[in-house]
């Protein structure tokens, strides 16, 4: 009986780790996000710069254990390593749900959203098969010099990814605004569902005293350009409805006219550059893609920059040629992770995006279908080839034992 509740404890704990820190370990950007939430919410952002830092180390961490569990390695170290993860984080769901408020705990990244409350008791729960691993495991065998190995290799192979994908984009996209999503059909409800209320405003600052304002859309006063410095698009709830994925697609030009619809709508292909932080534009990587970008634009495909900065700076970086639009940050981090990128819309639907300090994909000869899929199969190309590693690791480790019971 002992037996079996242990390989069950540390069956659900190796699935637990391996699942939280895998759907972080593919994105490591959104992770990255959620650490300066909480560094702001804990009154810490002095360790905003180290956000990076985590998001790569703790998905990695938490795969590594996950692994470590299924494979039988080390157990009186993954015991603790189990036993003090997990108290750590259940201590941190508490206070983030009583006392220090973040909008989610990002256990599961963007693939499965938890409030506060459901990540504690979560984590209440799984306490009970840590605790009997540690009872068991704590003060048993520590390992074998065999097992070495196989256990650095797998350290270097859960941080390898995370690495690489840090500079770049998610290989696998949570968020709405994946390859073959079209935006419109994202943004529409259902026939019958109930649609709720809501209200959306623009929120301005005054460029006289810094303060900011909320109006209406069809108030004209922001119109005033020289007076109003445009900071966000805000989406208010008055009743709750069917949510459809994703809410809405606002771009304002630097007259504060809307061209969200404009943009989707546009039949062909159109390639909206991302930019979030000018210095990226500096980078001789970024010129030549702008460059290539300008070489499509001949061939009729629309530009158009999406940006949170001021449209005048971006621009001018821009050369002056290719219009520009103000974008929500938020939903500008969800569309492209990276600090710069560009999104290819095919008739409003996705069909490509990349970092803009990476290669651009390739549109010629090529149907858009045919775009999306050479997109996720590029990046399948590469999880199955870091993940390929583990079960080699695992058959020798099964070799290496049925050698020992010889």
């Amino acid at each position: 009986m002992k037996r079996t509740l242990l390989f069950v404890s540390r069956a659900i704990l190796s699935v637990l780790f391996i699942f939280s820190g895998f759907t972080k370990w593919v994105d490591p950007v959104g992770s990255q996000i959620k650490f300066e939430e909480y560094f702001r919410a804990f009154s810490l952002d002095a360790l905003a710069p180290l956000s990076w830092v985590a998001a790569v180390v703790m998905p990695a961490a938490e795969l590594f254990i996950g692994v470590m569990l299924s494979m039988g390695l080390y157990r009186r170290f993954t015991a603790w390593m189990s036993l003090l993860f997990m108290s750590f984080f259940t201590l941190l769901t508490f206070f983030t749900w009583k006392i220090f408020p973040v909008s989610d705990c990002g256990c599961f990244g963007d693939f499965i959203t938890l409030t506060n409350a459901q990540t504690f008791f979560k984590n209440v729960v799984f306490m009970v098969p840590t605790v009997m691993l540690f009872a068991w495991y704590g003060r048993g065998e520590s390992g074998s010099d065999r097992d070495m190995r196989t256990t650095l290799l797998l350290a270097a192979w859960t941080l390898l990814l995370p690495l690489y994908t840090i500079g770049r984009l998610p290989l696998l996209d949570f968020l709405p605004y994946d390859e073959g999503v079209n935006i419109e059909a994202a943004m529409s409800v259902p026939e019958g569902a109930d649609r709720g209320e809501h209200r959306t405003r623009l929120l301005y600052r005054d460029l006289k005293n810094g303060e900011e304002r909320l109006f209406e859309i069809e108030d004209t006063t922001w119109y005033d350009t020289t007076r109003w410095e445009y900071v966000e698009t805000v989406d208010e709830v008055v009743r709750e409805g069917y949510t459809p994925p994703i809410a809405s697609f606002s771009a304002v030009d630097a007259y504060g006219a809307e061209h969200g619809a404009e943009l989707l709508q546009q039949r062909g292909y159109v390639a909206l550059i991302v930019i979030k932080d000018l210095k990226k534009t500096e980078r001789k990587v970024f010129r030549k893609n702008l460059d290539s970008l300008r070489a499509l634009s001949a061939k009729g495909v629309k530009l158009a920059a999406l940006t949170q900065l001021d449209i005048a700076a971006v621009s001018e970086r821009l050369g002056g040629d290719i219009p520009c639009y103000n974008m929500d940050e938020t939903q500008l981090k969800s569309i492209v992770r990276s600090k710069s990128g560009v999104v290819f819309l095919y008739d409003g639907t996705i069909v490509a995006k990349r970092n803009m300090l990476t290669s651009l994909p390739s549109l010629d000869e090529k149907s858009p279908a045919q775009v999306i899929k050479a997109e996720k199969r590029r990046s399948m190309v590469i999880l199955c080839v870091y993940l390929s590693l583990y079960f080699v690791l695992a058959f020798m480790r099964r070799l290496e034992a049925a050698k020992q019971k010889k």
